[in-house]
């Protein structure tokens, strides 16, 4: 099942809002290898856990860790899926969890989204995972919210990440100075792109 997004005016609207997304137990897009959904209660702890571990989040991401506590209380709140940023799960198709995946808004003034993944299995890395996973989520959310860009930034020495971009269809469009801090340092970014005329034109 695929979420669809509801908008309601008002306090009656974001109990109505909330309510749905209560009742709603996960997203589903389904792909060849892999599928997203949203993390289910149960897996709370296991996924906080991964997305903490900071081996796994190898040599190019930032390392600083997620408050368990305001998580949990976010997931009560939404279930880690609102306006702002939506995280999902990408799970095998034993419906075992190899990743997350996220979107989120770049500036208050547009609505482009930007998109952050992670692989937390070595084994399931350059495999194309995180490939599909990217197209995937790029498909769900140019057919189902009226967004014009969607972009994903990496360091530029993360050539596997920056590889995953162009294979989902990105277009490079320059670098951003340091702008990240990753392990005491300032690091220089890619920025890829895709607009919905590239999306359209590539369907």
């Amino acid at each position: 099942m695929v979420r669809i997004s509801v908008c309601f005016a008002g306090s009656v609207g974001h109990t109505l809002w909330r309510a749905l997304c209560i009742l709603e137990e996960s997203i589903l897009i389904k792909g060849n290898g892999v599928n997203l959904r949203h993390i289910e209660s149960s897996e709370l702890d296991d996924v906080l856990r991964l997305m903490n571990d900071v081996e796994l989040k190898g040599d190019f991401a930032r390392t600083l860790m997620r408050s368990p506590i305001k998580l949990k209380r976010e997931f009560e709140l939404n279930g880690l899926s609102s306006e702002s940023n939506e995280t999902l799960v990408i799970v095998n198709q034993s419906n075992q969890i190899v990743g997350t995946i996220v979107h989120f808004l770049t500036v208050p003034y547009s609505s482009a989204r930007e998109l952050g993944f992670s692989i937390f299995d070595t084994n399931n890395q350059g495999k194309g995972v995180a490939t599909e996973a990217v197209k995937l989520l790029t498909k769900y959310l140019f057919q189902s919210q009226p967004i014009n860009r969607i972009q994903i930034c990496m360091p530029v020495i993360h050539e596997a990440c920056e590889k995953i971009a162009i294979n989902s269809g990105f277009i490079k469009e320059g670098i951003i100075r340091e702008s990240i801090f990753v392990k005491g340092k300032y690091l220089d970014t890619c920025m890829y792109s895709m607009l919905r005329s590239d999306f359209e034109n590539n369907t």
